[in-house]
């Protein structure tokens, strides 16, 4: 059977506004019913204090007693700082599936978001290593898994749970490698720079000086003493990065990520490098 102008012109016009209007009305309904993922707050001041917070204002982790209980699940880890190239302890979160490390690139980095997954029935812990270094915030998860994987993360591509992935990393410009590279790589530790009074330069890890080390991400804080030298730090056929300038002296802290190949630091801006060989044994 053929319908053959079934409505008028007049009538098929007011019908499609009445379509359009229907759809509108059902696109907030449809929009609400793919929820946020929660969210926690990571909060760096330029005191030094770090707090991590759900939204409504909740502390996540106690250093004694119960611990914070949260649901399981894909959670986006806001990062907020001073700015400003304010000095900032680090911050370090482990637990099942993560290890975010984080100190705003040495202050550099005003925000960042992490997507972090916190397995069920799971413990975590954090610290920083300003005041009371040893000092311990636990939160445990329960089996109640919230949200979902984020696209383009480990487990959305069904490999895991996603990792930590930082939106402004320093390390990946002083490697010249991708960011997605470097928000995977592992992180080893602390690596100590010096430059004397007279601007000779020192690298020490687990108190030893640097002659090799493994691919991944560190922590590197630089004490500079002198008031004409400077800390630099490249990788052979990339562009060196200045940690701590000529007329620079204080202590900074940055997070970089060291990819296999040989590296040098110099004093900044002149002066004979010394060479690092980096592995790419995991």
């Amino acid at each position: 059977m053929i319908f053959r102008d079934a409505m008028r012109p007049g009538a098929a016009a007011a019908a499609l506004v009445a379509a359009l209007v229907v759809l509108l009305a059902c696109a907030p309904l449809a929009e609400g019913r793919s929820a946020a993922n929660p969210s926690m707050n990571l909060n760096f001041s330029a005191n030094g204090t770090i707090t991590l917070t759900l939204p409504d204002g909740t502390a996540v982790g106690t250093t004694s007693g119960a611990p914070t209980v949260i649901p399981a699940g894909y959670y986006a880890v806001v990062v907020l700082g001073p700015g400003g190239c304010v000095q900032l302890p680090l911050f370090d979160l482990k637990g099942p599936g993560e290890n975010i490390v984080d100190d705003m690139s040495g202050g550099e980095v005003t925000s960042e978001t992490y997507q972090a997954y916190f397995a069920p029935n799971s413990t975590y812990t954090w610290r920083t290593d300003n005041v009371n270094p040893g000092t311990v915030y636990t939160f445990t998860t329960t089996s109640t898994v919230l949200g979902s994987p984020v696209h383009g993360t480990a487990a959305a591509s069904g490999a895991g749970a996603p990792k930590p992935v930082s939106q402004d990393i320093v390390g990946s410009a002083v490697a010249g490698s991708a960011v997605a590279g470097s928000a995977v790589a592992p992180f080893r530790g602390t690596l100590t720079g010096t430059v004397s009074a007279g601007g000779r330069l020192g690298l020490v890890f687990d108190g030893k000086a640097v002659k090799t080390l493994k691919a991944g991400r560190y922590r590197l804080r630089v004490t500079d003493s002198s008031p004409s030298d400077g800390f630099m730090l490249g990788k052979t056929a990339h562009a060196a990065q200045t940690l701590t300038a000529a007329r620079y002296v204080g202590t900074r802290s940055i997070s970089i990520t060291l990819t296999a190949g040989k590296w040098q630091i110099a004093p900044a801006p002149h002066g004979k490098p010394l060479s690092i060989v980096v592995s790419a044994i995991a």
